[in-house]
């Protein structure tokens, strides 16, 4: 992504890279009520993308996505740009008793054909870029290799919690690095490539700022 992003913005992309092994086990560790509830998000998601044989996880970090979505029967491949990350997720998965192609490469040069997966999966990873230099990329390398469908997380900014943390900006406070995404501005960005938007589900309503939008080819 170096020839795309901002410095800032590379620089503190970079460093949610999880490249050595201390780190990579230590973003393992997820608090179990959390991990659930984002599994959960998921679940929900991929009930309504319906028929998936096979999915993408992009980035798949240290593969909790991966591994959730192989133990549903799902042939599932992963792709981190954090070698270490992929190793522990090898790890995880096996495991957990479930096959796994995991990878290392980059979500906007992703190495795989047009339309390879039926679903895509990007969760946790949207927020992290704050404009268009680094977000349209990581769309078009999804929508891509998606051959009906695209999951993408994203921050919602009429969440309780994002509007507590524009305030404590107003009030000069530390800026979030965590940027929301206005729904229509997201499913415009999709329309671009063929997808339009089917679901859009939050993790709690108003309350909770992470939401899954399924988009699917049209």
């Amino acid at each position: 992504m170096k020839n795309r992003l901002q410095d800032s913005t590379l620089r503190d992309y970079q460093s949610r890279v999880k490249s050595d092994m201390a780190a990579a086990r230590s973003y393992s560790h997820r608090k179990e009520s959390k991990h659930r509830a984002e599994m959960a998000l998921i679940e929900k998601g991929l009930v309504s993308a319906t028929g998936i044989g096979t999915a993408l996880d992009a980035p798949c970090g240290v593969g909790r996505a991966a591994i959730f979505m192989a133990q549903k029967g799902i042939n599932t491949t992963g792709v981190d740009l954090g070698k270490a990350a992929v190793e522990v997720a090898i790890e995880k998965a096996k495991d957990a008793g479930v096959n796994v192609d995991f990878n290392v490469g980059d979500i906007e040069n992703l190495i795989f054909d047009n339309m390879a997966f039926d679903a895509v999966l990007c969760f946790r990873l949207y927020h992290h870029f704050p404009d268009d230099s680094a977000r349209d990329p990581i769309v078009a390398s999804l929508c891509r290799v998606a051959r009906r469908y695209v999951l993408i997380s994203y921050l919602s900014p009429y969440a309780y919690t994002s509007i507590k943390r524009r305030l404590r900006k107003s009030l000069g406070g530390k800026p979030s690095k965590q940027y929301t995404t206005r729904p229509g501005e997201l499913a415009s960005k999709f329309s671009k490539h063929g997808f339009k938007l089917i679901r859009d589900i939050p993790q709690a309503r108003f309350r909770h700022t992470l939401h899954l939008a399924i988009f699917e080819r049209v």
